[in-house]
């Protein structure tokens, strides 16, 4: 335990995220209510359905993990009061709090206790597939016997198996899952393989959330359908809801940790058509607001800006996406060649794409790895980047005009014929519908398609993509062409391969690079460009069978290495949005590296706060962590 707790007070020192210190300048007054604001119409409040950012925010602040971050990120009790592993890790052990019950929305005590079972029937509920869980591959592939437990039900459901019953397969939950309550205060979690990450996937997993079975089963398909229809035990309850209008979380009285609630409520409210949030922010309607690049520069020079603070790191990164199996034979042909791969991949100048994003110091949020720097640290307190071969990837300059050239001309050398006409290409037309058609002539230059979404944004950065690849290849032997397509969807373009480069995102999610390498093999869910690298797999394969983390973290890094080297994704920038400005004071809430935004502790200024008061702020934070460093 004493090295999860050193590894995590490590790993910010690196990531400074932004939550809500009191700067000591004068006397400063607070407000108890936070005003913020949400985009999306939400049809549920389910925590293990829903794929919404800001109800997985809603259910973090109103429904209590085991564990929970402090402000310097180091997990404390939270329903668990204690907690233990086994030598391997493979075996935890939580005893939670004793005399807590679930709230209604009104904020007053149920009949229902909240006990171990709660944590045991979370897994039951997510376990079936009929409840449509999202997201559950990691925990069903690391929970022991949940993996089998579900695809039973599922083919049971389908009816590829026959000759066995449902519900008796339901029955048989409690031996088949490594999930049990040992007494009423007592859960345990049994894994499939070591996981010294446990704790930060309890932080960032809505489906180790507990819940009161026998409520939600009563509530059937209404189960968290609104407010009123499902039962609350962290900080807040959703007291209100008006749908497409309005959401308020009022402090909940019977909270374990009340002394800890600094606000009474938070006051969501649904953004007009044609309203952004930092024209909210300037009347006064939301205490945060975050400023893009072109808001940014128009701010300058106004009474706004000193009150400009720069975003926290983010663990998401941004890549291109390459089609390998597309119906384009030109780009088929090239994308299949390494040379080519690595001159796209040496033709971006990653510095002028972070620019539309971060416009004072682009070079802050450039990132070579798929997994972000600051994420994953070992028990020693390494970082996982740093970790041979990947180390030398993420300190490569890909800004290399003249190499993207010279790979070029070796990918045609190799697969041109003198006259410029591609190998084994014919002419002919790509359909790419409902997206786009295009005609192909089997000649140089090579035919790219890229299909952006019809946001403004994302259009400007398409253009730049084009200019530095034509540019640093050469438009002789590069027709980059865009496609700004306004239903782009994962089923429209990504999943029926109607493109050969997209731009997307994979954040790394908790304490382990597993949480997207695993999903990058040649059969995992994110290759839908759909190569195939068994080198790649073999790595992988050896990563999760490795005797300790460490060996786990190298292999992991060669194989992250080896898709990076080889061009078959290519990371560029993080997606760090540059600045916001905010009411909240820095690092009073706790540091949640990769869960969601919590309330508890949060401190609203009724002023906003200056770039000043938050590099003092920035200051202390960091005196006061390094103390924290030097206790533990």
């Amino acid at each position: 335990m004493k090295k999860m707790l050193a590894l995590l007070l490590a790993l910010v020192m690196v990531v400074g995220l932004v939550g809500c210190g009191q700067s000591g300048k004068g006397k400063v007054e607070y407000e108890d209510v936070y005003k913020t604001y949400f985009n999306s119409s939400y049809a549920s409040f389910n925590y293990y359905t829903t794929s919404y950012a800001t109800v997985r925010e809603i259910v973090s602040n109103s429904i209590d993990g085991l564990v929970e971050p402090d402000i310097y990120g180091v997990y404390r009790p939270s329903l668990a009061e204690s907690w233990t592993s086994n030598d391997d890790q493979t075996v935890w052990t939580f005893k939670i709090r004793e005399g807590l019950k679930w709230i209604d929305h009104t904020g007053a005590e149920t009949e229902y206790a909240l006990t171990a079972q709660d944590f045991v029937d979370g897994i039951r509920y997510i376990g079936d597939p009929l409840n449509g869980a999202y997201s559950l591959r990691v925990v069903r592939n690391l929970i022991k016997g949940l993996y089998d437990y579900y695809w039973t039900l599922d083919d049971i459901d389908c009816g590829a198996i026959t000759d066995q019953n449902r519900e008796d397969v339901v029955a048989s939950f409690d031996e088949m899952v490594g999930v049990k309550a040992v007494d009423e205060y007592t859960v345990e979690y049994t894994l499939e393989s070591s996981a010294p990450y446990f704790l930060s996937l309890i932080e960032s997993s809505m489906l180790l959330l507990p819940v009161e079975y026998d409520y939600a089963m009563a509530q059937g398909e209404d189960f968290a359908i609104d407010n009123q229809h499902m039962l609350y035990c962290g900080a807040y309850y959703v007291s209100a809801f008006e749908r497409d209008k309005a959401i308020t979380l009022t402090a909940n009285p019977h909270y374990w940790d009340s002394e800890k609630i600094t606000l009474k409520t938070v006051e969501y409210q649904m953004i007009p058509d044609g309203t952004t949030s930092l024209e909210m922010f300037k009347r006064g309607e939301t205490d945060y607001s975050s400023v893009e690049s072109e808001a940014y520069l128009s701010l300058q020079g106004s009474e706004w800006e000193d009150n400009l603070l720069p975003t926290s790191h983010s663990f998401s990164t941004n890549y291109l996406w390459l089609d390998f199996a597309g119906k384009n034979p030109e780009f088929n042909i090239f994308i299949n060649n390494v040379n080519f791969r690595k001159a796209l991949q040496y033709s971006m100048n990653r510095e002028n794409l972070g620019a539309l994003r971060e416009p004072v110091n682009p070079s802050r949020i450039l990132r070579n790895t798929i997994n972000a720097e600051g994420a994953i640290y070992d028990s020693n307190g390494k970082d996982y980047t740093d970790y041979e071969p990947l180390k030398a990837i993420k300190e490569t300059n890909y800004n290399d005009p003249n190499k993207a050239r010279e790979y070029m001309l070796a990918a045609v050398a190799e697969l041109c014929n003198e006259d410029g006409t591609i190998k084994g290409c014919e002419a002919g037309t790509v359909d790419y519908s409902p997206v786009c058609t295009f005609d192909v002539d089997g000649k140089l230059p090579v035919t790219i398609c890229y299909v952006g979404t019809d946001d403004e944004a994302e259009i400007i950065m398409a253009q730049l993509f084009k200019a530095m690849i034509e540019e640093s290849i050469g438009a002789e032997y590069i027709d980059f062409q865009i496609q700004a397509y306004s239903g782009w969807t994962y089923g429209t373009v990504a999943d029926p391969l109607n493109y050969d480069i997209y731009f997307d995102s994979l954040s790394t999610g908790y304490a382990d690079p597993s949480g997207i390498l695993t999903r990058m093999t040649t059969d995992g869910a994110e290759n839908v460009g759909c190569y195939d690298v068994p080198e790649y797999d073999a790595l992988i394969e050896k990563a999760l069978n490795a005797a300790t983390f460490e060996e786990r973290l190298q292999y992991f890094a060669e194989a992250e290495a080896y898709l990076c080297e080889n061009a078959y994704v290519i990371p560029f920038i993080s997606s760090l949005r540059g600045y916001y400005m905010s009411y909240c004071e820095p690092y009073t809430s706790p540091l949640t590296l990769y869960g969601n935004t919590k309330y508890k502790g949060a401190k609203i200024r009724t002023e906003p706060i200056t770039l000043e008061e938050y590099e003092e702020l920035t200051a202390k934070y960091e005196a006061d962590r390094a103390t924290a460093l030097a206790g533990n």
